[in-house]
């Protein structure tokens, strides 16, 4: 019988304990070599055992069918109706170091800056109501813009301003394309505090979000002293409005454009604030025709009145807005009118402030003539002056 059958039937005479020492000693040093040598350079690579069940067959179940809005669906069908006129606008434009940026001192080259915004498509020929501080001043060097369409066709056209208007932060992007969804528009006529209102816009990159909420107060002012605007009659509402959604719509349960979403309160959750839409049509109307905004000016800068103002530069104590300065190309620099002389009146109407002042400027008419009352010293005078331009 040969030695490997005895083998298969019987235990193994063990080995001396001697040669089995050295032997597990040969190989535990062995086996540090491999550990230190090659185990830090291996790559363990897992592979998942395959599933054997039987994907074609599935849960046996299909999705349901589409169900139509129903009538308390009012925001999707609100914002069914005003989504495909709102537009993302990309603006791109290369811009020099200011004097003010690390980049001047070290002659650091221009580099491209990117704005991204929304707007509505007002009518067929392509006009598209916006912010101005989303697409900048028109005629700008170096700037593209590129609109993206929400009609579910994802067209991109290049984009030119007609017109933007620094003031009142609305601006007019034209498009040459065929067949644009036009937007319905409604009034601020008739809003009050309490109504539904949807907000649209590409807030944050994340395109064409809805957002929904109330109109919460009208007739907001705000003074934004970092872009050196002052909003009036702002539309306030609740609607969640983040950077990225200016120059979006603000619409009304009907579907209509109430709105042109633009600022929000940083400080604050659920404050946001839209230009009133008769505003921006009315601006958008004479950036269309005259490239620019033609608004009422007196050319005089006036303070309030006060008895500490009064004291200190020998002036009457009465109420009404001191002259403080006049500019030569007005029509005020060819009338009788003089530094220190205090406005009492404007056709007959009180003035005690300057912000009074402004506000009924800014109410006057190109052309005009209006009638002044003047303090001067102890006397009292009229006078009038004709309603010019501003600069």
């Amino acid at each position: 019988m040969d030695e490997t059958t005895i083998y298969q039937n019987e235990s193994p005479t063990p080995p001396p304990k001697r040669k089995l020492f050295w032997k597990s000693a040969a190989l535990f040093f062995a086996a540090f070599a491999l550990g230190g040598l090659v185990l830090p350079n291996i790559r363990v690579g897992w592979k998942e055992p395959e599933s054997r069940a039987d994907v074609s067959v599935g849960l046996g179940v299909r999705p349901g069918t589409p169900i139509p809005l129903s009538d308390g669906e009012y925001y999707a069908k609100a914002a069914q109706i005003a989504s495909p006129a709102i537009v993302n606008i990309d603006t791109q434009q290369r811009v020099s170091p200011s004097f003010m940026d690390d980049e001047w001192f070290s002659g650091g080259r221009s580099r491209l800056q990117t704005t991204e915004g929304s707007g509505v498509i007002i009518d067929k020929s392509g006009d598209i109501l916006t912010n101005e501080h989303v697409v900048g001043a028109a005629n700008e060097t170096g700037k593209k813009i590129t609109v993206t369409l929400n009609d579910g066709t994802g067209r991109k056209f290049e984009g030119t301003v007609i017109g933007a208007d620094h003031t009142s932060d609305v601006a007019l992007v034209r498009i040459s394309a065929p067949n644009l969804p036009v937007a319905k528009l409604g009034t601020v006529q008739g809003l009050i505090p309490g109504q539904m209102a949807v907000a649209i816009g590409n807030p944050l990159g994340f395109r064409f979000t809805v957002t929904h909420g109330v109109v919460s107060a009208l007739g907001r002012p705000i003074n934004d002293q970092d872009e050196g605007r002052v909003y009036e009659n702002l539309i306030q509402t609740d609607c969640a409005i983040n950077p990225g959604n200016s120059g979006g719509a603000l619409v009304n349960i009907q579907g209509q454009v109430i709105g042109i979403n633009t600022i929000v309160a940083t400080r604050a959750q659920g404050i946001g604030f839209a230009i009133p839409i008769d505003t921006a049509l009315r601006v958008a109307d004479e950036l269309k025709r005259f490239g620019h905004v033609k608004r009422p000016w007196l050319g005089v800068v006036v303070m309030t009145n006060s008895p500490q103002l009064a004291a200190y530069y020998g002036l009457p104590n009465v109420k009404g807005v001191v002259v403080s300065g006049i500019s030569r190309t007005s029509a005020s620099a060819k009338s009788d009118l003089q530094q220190g002389d205090i406005i009492t009146e404007i056709n007959g109407n009180k003035v005690v402030s300057d912000q009074e002042f402004k506000s009924i400027e800014k109410k006057m008419r190109i052309g005009e003539r209006v009638s002044l009352t003047i303090r001067r010293g102890d006397k009292s005078g009229k006078g009038n002056l004709t309603v010019g331009e501003a600069p």
